[in-house]
């Protein structure tokens, strides 16, 4: 090719550039909208005063269970979080009856978060930090084994895991993280649910969002990731309260969209050099999202007893409301 043809290709190129720009990422063509005031959920007597992080689950007899964080002294840090509450209703408008506490002293007599329950077939698995990621299977909902760590040794403080099936047959793992001294969701893949290999850092947020960093610990909890038919949702309630003594921050759940799964993006409140896409901010925290057989969505929220709560949900109490995706008009 002559110089001077490979100048004016170069001249070419620049205009377009200038002109049209470089090709934007797909924008997300779905809103997530609480559809309906909180209703009280689940909230133990026995085996603790309140919920904080949890799962929600259908058996395989239709009946629907929680089971999460809890203790029945005043929160702090989890400390004395070391088992699980487990409540069950027939109906998710219902509130929940208390069964017997999970895991108490078993396997271990460590601190018990954020359970995340998947069913592969007719197995439920569950999964549960922090440090080591526990995993547990069952067949009816009720009685669990423990069939090992599926993480072990990364991080102390490795907890609120989220898993979700992909189309190939793998499953990623989503948890909350520190990576070099960055406030991230990381993921993790596996083909069977038991072995598991790091993925990489799928979501990262820095100042001035409401980071921990420089401290050890991650602001990016209870990472939820909901498949769309235009791409991914991934819901993190990003909060350092009270290290940021804004009550409004421990509510600060914010939802993202990518196309793909293992990158969603670096959120910084809005600066001009962030690439996360922010769809959505809700007012609750350590969301769980649940879509039923009929087709409805729903959303929950928890927290610790005492500490910040959206209107309708004050207390302990794990509530739920109506969630819609409403589609949204194109800016192009």
């Amino acid at each position: 090719m002559r110089k001077d043809t490979v100048l004016a290709c170069g001249f070419f190129l620049a205009c377009s550039l200038l002109i049209c720009g470089p090709a934007r990422a797909e924008e997300a063509h779905y809103q997530p909208v609480i559809a309906g005031p909180w209703q009280e959920l689940f909230l133990p007597e026995r085996s603790g005063t309140y919920i904080n992080d949890h799962c929600v689950y259908q058996d395989p007899k239709g009946d629907w269970h929680l089971i999460g964080i809890t203790s029945m002294g005043k929160p702090r840090i989890g400390t004395n979080e070391k088992w699980f509450a487990h409540g069950v209703t027939s109906s998710l408008t219902t509130p929940m009856r208390e069964l017997e506490p999970l895991f108490k002293g078993w396997p271990d007599d460590g601190q018990k978060w954020a359970p995340h329950t998947v069913w592969d077939g007719s197995t439920l698995h569950l999964f549960a930090g922090p440090g080591k990621i526990r995993h547990f299977t069952s067949r009816d909902g009720y009685s669990f084994e423990f069939a090992g760590y599926a993480i072990a040794d990364r991080w102390r403080w490795l907890r609120d895991t989220m898993v979700l099936k992909m189309d190939d047959g793998s499953w990623l793992m989503y948890a909350t993280d520190r990576v070099d001294k960055h406030d991230v969701v990381t993921a993790f893949r596996s083909m069977d649910l038991y072995h598991w290999e790091y993925a990489g850092v799928a979501f990262t947020a820095t100042k001035p969002a409401p980071v921990w960093a420089p401290l050890p610990n991650s602001a990016c909890e209870s990472p939820f990731v909901i498949r769309m038919d235009d791409g991914y949702y991934l819901s993190v309630c990003l909060t350092n309260y009270p290290l940021n003594r804004d009550p409004s921050v421990y509510l600060n759940t914010l939802v993202f969209f990518s196309e793909d799964p293992l990158d969603f993006g670096v959120y910084q409140a809005g600066w001009p050099d962030e690439t996360a896409r922010l769809v959505a901010r809700f007012d609750t925290h350590a969301a769980e999202y649940i879509l039923d057989p009929q087709g409805n969505w729903w959303i929950t929220c928890s927290g610790w007893l005492g500490w910040p709560r959206p209107k309708g949900c004050e207390g302990g109490q794990a509530c739920i409301a109506e969630l819609k995706w409403e589609r949204i008009a194109s800016s192009r």
